[in-house]
């Protein structure tokens, strides 16, 4: 309810100033004069032609723009301005008639005194007052059919490229989804390939993610306390399908975060850890730690480089990153620090 307020109040301080702006220092005694609308054919051109951009400006930028010029109808749009154009104009050389009373309709209708040729008293040469007034009407009508016209495609151009960006999102999300899901039941599978007791511990820990993933990571924020659940839940699992092959070490804060965070945005630097670290033959080691304060999450994740037949990044990895560029521009620091024997991920994230 206030931002309409504050909207409908916006335009009409913009309309007012936009009807007194040819009245302003037009005076000698005062910043401001008094249109005499009723007696003075030059105040009732101005408040006539004003009056009249303003409402064009108005039904051209809601109705003419979106309903013609963006719909393929230009030709339409196009003689619908120049007609609007002729309009204002004789508008104009109506009104202007210093002998004109709106109130006196016998002193409208006496003829007119025939003047000796010669300038006008008090008007300037009578062949150039005309077209001078006309060029003015003209000159504003142009002004405010560009500056529609600008504000209407810039307005357009915001909307489709938020929209654009909202598309995206869905769409990395989209994929980031199915690629964990994919790593999820092939472990799932080892541990059933084994007839590991935990393979039903494992399938309730699964259902428990798909459950946030379908849930809760379609929305653009989320509780930071659901995240770090569904991280714990993703770790538990990774531990009942590898045992005691990958020295895992995990150490998150507990306790209730009121923060809010983007779904699914850290984990697939977990997932790229136990992706390209784990190898049952040689000593694979992962270190994952989150640190939360009042302003800033941090997640580093560590793993030695072992031999993997998966030596692609991810997809889900790039997409994330992808993410975090549109999600939290200036808001994040991402170190990626390689050696020959581990791979180092620090990421500083504002909330």
């Amino acid at each position: 309810m206030k931002k309409k307020i504050s909207f409908y109040a916006y335009h009409f301080c913009i309309c007012l100033s936009f009807l007194v702006l040819p009245y302003l220092l037009s005076s000698q005694t005062s910043i401001i004069r008094i249109p005499d609308i009723l007696h003075n054919g030059h105040d009732r051109t101005y408040f006539s032609v004003y009056v009249g951009l303003l409402v064009f400006f108005y039904v051209n930028y809601y109705y003419f723009i979106p309903k013609l010029y963006f719909s393929n109808k230009k030709t339409l749009y196009f003689v619908l301005l120049f007609v609007f154009l002729i309009v204002l104009l004789f508008t104009s050389h109506f009104f202007d008639k210093p002998d004109i009373d709106l109130f006196n309709i016998e002193r409208m209708a006496r003829p007119k005194p025939i003047h000796p040729p010669g300038p006008k008293p008090g008007f300037g040469p009578g062949p150039m007052q005309k077209p001078n007034e006309h060029f003015n009407t003209v000159l504003i009508y142009l002004i405010g059919v560009l500056t529609s016209l600008f504000l209407s495609i810039n307005t357009r151009l915001q909307h489709v490229e938020r929209d654009k960006m909202q598309a995206e999102i869905s769409l990395l999300k989209a994929q980031i989804n199915p690629h964990f899901l994919f790593n999820t039941l092939n472990s799932i599978y080892a541990l059933a390939i084994r007839k590991d007791n935990r393979t039903a511990d494992a399938i309730v820990q699964l259902s428990e993610l798909m459950r946030y993933i379908i849930r809760d990571a379609h929305d653009d924020t989320i509780a930071l306390d659901k995240e770090l659940n569904y991280i714990h839940n993703y770790i538990e699992l990774q531990r009942s399908r590898l045992g005691n092959t990958v020295a895992i070490g995990y150490d998150a804060p507990e306790g209730h975060f009121e923060k809010k965070i983007t779904p699914l945005l850290l984990i697939s630097f977990i997932e790229n850890a136990f992706k390209h670290g784990v190898n049952p033959d040689e000593n694979s080691e992962i270190r994952i730690q989150i640190l939360i304060n009042d302003t800033t999450l941090q997640l580093l994740v560590f793993n030695k480089k072992v031999s993997s037949v998966q030596t692609e990044k991810g997809m889900g990895l790039q997409n994330t990153m992808e993410r975090l560029e549109r999600l939290y521009p200036d808001k994040y620091d991402l170190e990626i620090t390689e050696t020959k024997e581990s791979y180092t991920t620090v990421l500083t994230l504002e909330l």
